[in-house]
């Protein structure tokens, strides 16, 4: 937008009294006006040279601003745009020509404008005559002016807010009228005044969207004002004046097309202008047009005025379509009480502004914020919010509260309620609330939140969980009275951060260089995620009150190091060191003699079951099976054919897991119970046994139990299926090898070879039978 106000020729379409103006309609109808700041080519269109002539897209702009002109200039009949502004011009321009579109007189010293002014200029769609010393305008001097779209007549303070009653007049035929400006027409020190029906009666049927009446020191509005004004009504400013409550407001409900409305600046103070002074207010009334005060509303309304001395409900009907509020600088003061605020359709309400007021307390519940996102009560005065007051503002992402005094509030609510409805908040500001201490809890539902300011404060620790603040971006801590951050915190930003770099502002904290802080400052410089803001304008303090800055952080820890050197560090150190080797040593005495351990855990376990039970099962027998044979479950059905071989021809009582593990029994019991309750263990070698955990568990089960429970005796027998298998055989089990404790099966080989395999294995387990009962 600053190329819009750097363009001369249409100063006059943005108004310059109030911070909060309504003309930016008509910038998009008038696009072409962007073109004054382009200059194309220098045209000769005015018979004063000085004005400079542009022509863009086919229309001739006259730019003759501040030329300090006494009397009008005549313009080339093409012109269509001319600027006026900041001259000398006594009288309303005459002689223009006809096809004028945009006319702009501001900052002159226009004192009338009669009937005949515009009467030749029908095609007329923007006129500003803002900033003069009108003192009337005459009925009529619109009535011509069927397509004009912007009109602004604002900053003339002799002319009252009497003259609307005439441009109105003129106006309610107007399709076209889209803004008015009517701001400031009542001098800044005069008497109050009542907004009545009469001055605005004939706009509603217009197609008007913005009406300001912004300082015009208005304290009250006559009921049905605002029922009156034009539905496509879509920004309404009454900023800057003396509002009091009435009747009124329950009319605002009956703006469909409200967007935004602007109360602000109600009955601030002002700077004392002298020259303001010796401005003619005219205040004059007409009979039987009293000004209303607010001591008569309640008169006329007893029930009103009984119910005033209670806390009561009031129920507010908002427009449709109003999107913002601007209730902030007044100089009201209350606590915001219960307020119900309904509307007809769903609410679009989004952005509230309240700030710089005086209100105490916030007790609430505002019901009916549901979709409010922004709210702004910072600078208030505010002591005390009470726990269900953001009850109703479930879709709320941005809150400030700077500036007030809710220290004590905050400290006292442990249970962290105050907040505990904001779950989508994403920016919190709590600068300059006397804060000295934070509950553990007062944030533990703010899940979203991405930017948190406590900064200016008197907090000493800030220790707040704040690991569930996934998405946090930015944390400002400057200004208290911190130390340190605590490791848990420090933890918290480390995790958070590996998601997205995080900003921390800890500038002007008290800083410690001590040793129980060194942790904590070789975090902040080491930090690659955690982003300090302004951190070489850090400093911290040593114990001697010496002072070091951050700029050479290097040397500050290299001098910390050095003073925290000392013998209980050194013991530290040592202990550390014994304790590693401890369980270095310990970890490998573990891991070789694993298997040992873990069959002696087994064997141990097993023994304390019940020995007569375990008498009957096995029918008085030392081993209730003559061989476990353990095997990979892709080499089952081999195994099986030569199990049911083994005991049909044999007469032998073979154990295998599918079949003889007990149900309900963990597996790692069924296989130490099998092993040891078996005269030997037949491994089916294959590439598959080897990759398998349970596979290679029975191996060295087995190979326990041979060392351990049968004097050395060999129990594990090994049966190669594979030709690899053999080669893949662990180094600690080559022995089994070399002692020829193994049988090769004939890959490939005729039926007599396979005959001769199972023979071979028959002939070994009954000899192993026969050598054990012996």
């Amino acid at each position: 937008m600053d190329l819009l106000y750097a363009s001369p020729p249409i100063r006059f379409l943005v108004q310059r009294n109030s911070e909060y103006s309504f003309t930016m309609f008509d910038l998009l109808c008038l696009s072409v006006l962007f073109a004054t700041h382009f200059k194309v080519e220098s045209l000769e269109c005015s018979s004063d040279e000085r004005c400079r002539c542009e022509n863009y897209q086919g229309q001739l702009w006259a730019n003759c601003e501040n030329l300090n002109l006494t009397t009008t200039p005549s313009f080339n009949n093409d012109v269509t745009g001319i600027n006026l502004a900041r001259n000398s011009l006594s009288k309303f321009p005459e002689s223009l020509p006809k096809g004028i579109l945009y006319l702009d007189v501001s900052e002159n010293i226009l004192q009338k404008m009669d009937a005949a002014s515009l009467h030749k200029y029908n095609d007329l769609r923007n006129l500003s005559v803002s900033s003069n010393k009108l003192r009337s305008i005459e009925l009529g001097a619109f009535e011509n002016t069927s397509n004009i779209l912007h009109l602004d007549i604002s900053n003339n303070q002799e002319l009252t807010l009497d003259v609307i009653v005439n441009v109105s007049s003129d106006l309610r035929n107007s399709t076209s009228i889209r803004v008015l400006n009517f701001e400031k027409l009542q001098c800044t020190y005069g008497v109050s005044f009542n907004l009545m029906k009469y001055h605005t009666v004939f706009l509603r049927h217009t197609k008007l969207e913005e009406l300001n009446l912004a300082s015009n020191r208005i304290n009250s509005l006559e009921t049905g004002v605002l029922s009156e004004l034009p539905k496509s009504l879509k920004h309404l400013n009454l900023a800057n004046n003396i509002l009091s409550f009435g009747f009124y407001l329950a009319e605002f409900g009956n703006l469909p097309s409200l967007i935004s409305i602007n109360v602000s600046f109600q009955d601030s103070f002002r700077q004392v202008l002298t020259t303001e002074f010796l401005i003619n207010c005219n205040d004059t009334r007409a009979p039987g047009r009293r000004f209303t005060e607010h001591s008569d509303i309640f008169r006329r309304n007893p029930v009103l005025s009984s119910s005033m001395k209670e806390k009561f409900n009031l129920t507010v009907y908002m427009p449709r379509n109003l999107k913002t509020i601007y209730f902030h600088d007044n100089l009201y003061k209350f606590t915001l009480q219960d307020f119900i605020f309904k509307s007809v359709h769903k609410q679009v309400l989004t952005h509230l502004y309240m700030q710089n007021n005086i209100i105490y307390e916030l007790n609430g519940p505002i019901i009916g914020f549901e979709s409010v996102e922004y709210v702004d009560f910072s600078n208030n005065f505010c002591g005390r919010i009470s726990s269900n007051f953001f009850q109703y503002f479930r879709n709320l992402s941005y809150l400030n509260l700077s500036n007030n005094a809710l220290g004590e509030t905050l400290e006292r609510d442990g249970n962290g309620d105050i907040f505990q409805y904001l779950r989508t908040l994403t920016t919190l500001d709590l600068m300059r609330n006397r804060i000295v201490s934070l509950p553990d809890k007062i944030f533990r539902n703010l899940n979203k939140l991405e930017n948190l300011d406590v900064s200016y404060n008197s907090l000493n620790k800030f220790s707040i969980p704040i690991n569930h603040m996934t998405n946090l971006l930015n944390l400002d801590l400057s200004n208290n009275q911190l130390t340190c951050l605590d490791a848990e915190t420090r933890n918290a930003l480390d995790s958070i951060s590996q998601r997205r770099e995080i900003s921390v502002n800890l500038r002007d904290n008290r800083l410690r260089c001590d040793c129980e802080n060194l942790e904590f400052l070789k975090w902040m410089h080491l930090s690659k995620n955690v982003k300090f803001l302004y951190f070489h304008n850090y400093s911290c303090d040593f114990l001697n009150s010496s002072k070091m800055h951050f700029s050479d952080i290097e040397n500050v820890l290299q001098t910390l190091e050095k003073r925290c050197v000392s013998y209980a560090l050194l013991i530290v150190i040592m202990t550390s060191l014994i304790i590693v080797a401890l369980t270095t040593a310990i970890s490998r005495i573990l891991y070789r003699y694993r298997w040992k351990l873990r069959y002696m855990y087994y064997v141990a376990r097993e023994k304390y079951k019940d020995n007569e039970l375990r008498n009957r099962k096995y029918h008085g027998k030392e081993y209730h099976f003559d061989a476990f044979v353990s095997y990979a479950e892709s080499d089952r059905h081999f195994v099986i054919s030569l199990v049911k071989f083994l005991e049909d021809q044999s007469n032998l009582r073979l154990c295998i897991h599918h079949r003889d593990f007990i149900p309900g029994t963990g597996i790692e019991d069924n296989i130490t119970n099998a092993i040891h309750n078996s005269r030997q263990t037949v491994c089916i070698m294959t590439s598959q046994f080897l990759e398998s955990y349970w596979c290679m568990f029975e191996l060295n089960m087995a190979r326990m139990e041979s060392i351990y429970s049968r004097n050395g005796e060999n129990v594990l027998f090994l049966v190669s299926l594979e030709e690899s298998a053999m080669r893949k055989l662990p180094l600690s089990l080559m022995d089994l090898i070399e002692s020829k404790s193994y049988l090769e099966f004939p890959e490939g080989g005729d039926q007599e070879e396979v005959t001769a395999f199972r023979s071979n294995l028959k002939r070994h387990l009954n000899r192993t039978i026969m050598a054990s009962d012996t």
